[in-house]
């Protein structure tokens, strides 16, 4: 009869064919996750990667600054010279991830991409050992094969976002976790705590693995065993660790929470919001051979009573009702379930014992991950270019102290791009679409006017040089203002720039209205002929809507703070 846990497979045993299999598993994973990283334009079309990006930049640079005797007001500085700053908002952990990296290599959109390659190795590796031990060297080669070509998650390890940090770290849990139920050693407690308080600051979608874990331990172990000193410590490191998540969720996130917390609960359990993730696993989520052979697996592991897929079906269930009871309609919001549909996919081999039918499903799951590694590798990663160039130009010609950026579909490429080609960060770029777009009075302490006279004050003020602007209907009165501004006497056009997109991607985890909005589009550098130094004592007062809170920053301190000169690295 099995067991819950499989004490014949040692977890840290390692064997030729193992080294084989991994260093397979290695060469597949850089020949997807790492294609066209040259290529700055690359790293997903989705507005959340820009702001992944400048939180990356953002510790970077205070690692170097080091502001310890005034770390608030400089984060707050720092988003008033790039404010596609998004901390808080979005999970820390990428961003520190990316440290090294731009350390290492310099700060560029590869940089970033390299991290997210060493996750997608940490997380292909770390479930191949944890597969190994729980079925077979078999099993876990198949399944991890079948994972690491998921169009969907090849798609997420060539994008800048925390999905694949967060996949790998629950797996990284997930396999300290089991090790410590196998083995009951304190050292693998404590590295499950420290694992899993990461994985949350991955992506606090985390949380649902840990009713998982404790309902797994339960089932298998017993609730006596509880009470032990490891336990008990192990759970002190993670509330400790995790404690600061749920304050600065509250005040950084506040519109992501009251989204979740103002649906109600007729709406959470209706049909469409109940089918919505299992229809995603359709589509977008897994090809349809796998998703066949893993709906196999998942038959016939409940038939058999099939002991080892006990903690897979709570993961599965565990991140079922999350989403749905969060009513995140999203496919993302559940790729942390498919590391398990894959598995069941590879496990159908094991769970036959007829020869002629092992032979029949390796063969099915072979041709599955070969049919989605061909169709993964021959489509180009999705890209936009232009914004690099635009960047470049205003850093090269510099003219005054600040740039006026205005936008309605980037949230922060041209802004992370300032930051790389401008090492000494001298130049301030001022958000059109947060100064102009929103109740104006609240922007700029001081000027009260509206349409024309708060565009020419910010412009006169500011010391603004230049505006790049997206060459576009904005659909706000005074951004529409300003562009039909930029075509007077009072600025000449120096340079108009096509951004550069494609379109031919199998899934496409940004928006369709927002790949629309792309085509077509193009960056219009204006330079102000009326450029005059900026007035001392104006204060920018920023509204941040996401944490329902202003910021107030003096343009003086700005415009006092030059910070030490590193040659960019390409």
């Amino acid at each position: 009869m099995q067991t819950f846990l499989n004490a014949r497979r040692p977890l840290y045993r390692c064997s030729v064919k193992s080294f084989i299999y991994v260093s397979l598993l290695a060469v597949v994973i850089l020949l997807l996750a790492a294609k066209g990283i040259r290529n700055e334009g690359t790293g997903s079309l989705h507005p959340d990667t820009p702001r992944y990006l400048v939180n990356g930049v953002f510790f970077y640079d205070l690692i170097r600054d080091f502001p310890l005797s005034a770390p608030i007001k400089y984060a707050q500085q720092y988003y008033a010279r790039y404010p596609a700053l998004s901390l808080g908002h979005h999970p820390l952990l990428l961003g520190l991830a990316e440290t090294p990296t731009y350390a290492v290599f310099g700060i560029s959109v590869c940089s970033a991409r390299l991290t997210i390659v060493f996750f997608m190795l940490l997380g292909g590796v770390m479930w191949f050992l944890l597969i190994r031990a729980i079925y077979d060297e078999t099993v876990a080669f198949f399944s991890s094969l079948l994972l690491i070509t998921t169009p969907f998650i090849v798609e997420f390890s060539q994008a800048v976002m925390s999905e694949i940090p967060a996949v790998a770290l629950i797996i990284v849990t997930t396999y300290f976790f089991y090790r410590y139920c196998q083995f009951g050693k304190s050292k693998y407690a404590y590295a499950f705590s420290i694992s899993l308080v990461l994985s949350v600051y991955a992506r606090q979608q985390a949380v649902f693995m840990i009713p998982v874990f404790l309902c797994y331990f339960l089932i298998a172990k017993g609730p006596r065993k509880l009470i032990t000193k490891e336990i008990i410590v192990s759970c002190i490191i993670i509330a400790l660790l995790l404690l600061p998540v749920v304050p600065m969720t509250l005040k950084f996130s506040q519109t992501n929470v009251r989204a979740v917390s103002e649906k109600s609960l007729s709406s959470r359990f209706e049909l469409s919001n109940v089918l919505y993730h299992v229809k995603a696993l359709w589509h977008p989520q897994l090809t349809v051979p796998a998703l066949i052979l893993s709906l196999l697996g998942v038959g016939l592991s409940l038939y058999r009573r099939d002991k080892r897929a006990t903690i897979f079906l709570l993961w599965i269930a565990g991140n079922y009702l999350q989403a749905t009871y969060a009513k995140a309609q999203d496919p993302r919001y559940s790729i942390y379930w498919l590391p398990v549909f894959c598995l069941f996919a590879a496990a159908t081999i094991d769970l036959f014992r007829y020869r002629p039918l092992k032979v029949l499903l390796s063969t099915l799951v072979i041709a599955t991950a070969m049919y989605q590694f061909v169709s993964t590798f021959r489509v180009e990663p999705t890209f936009a270019e232009g914004y690099e160039e635009a960047a470049r130009y205003v850093i090269e010609n510099r003219k005054g102290e600040s740039v006026l950026y205005g936008n309605s579909v980037d949230s922060g490429r041209f802004i992370f791009f300032v930051r790389k080609h401008d090492p000494q960060r001298g130049l301030i770029v001022l958000r059109a679409d947060k100064m102009l777009a929103d109740p104006p009075a609240s922007w700029v302490v001081g000027e009260r006017g509206t349409g024309r006279e708060l565009i020419y004050g910010i412009l006169r003020d500011l010391g603004t040089g230049y505006v790049v602007i997206e060459d576009k209907e904005f659909g706000s009165p005074t951004l529409d203002l300003l562009r039909e501004e930029l075509k007077s006497e009072r600025f000449v056009l120096r340079k108009r720039i096509p951004i550069r997109s494609n379109s031919s991607k199998l899934l496409d985890i940004a928006s369709t209205t927002y790949r629309s909005k792309l085509q077509g589009l193009a960056l219009a550098i204006y330079e102000y002929k009326e450029y005059a130094p900026p007035q001392p004592g104006k204060v920018l007062h920023m509204d941040i809507r996401l944490m329902g809170d202003s910021i107030v920053v003096p343009l003086d301190d700005l415009l006092r703070n030059r910070y030490r000169t590193t040659p960019p690295k390409q």
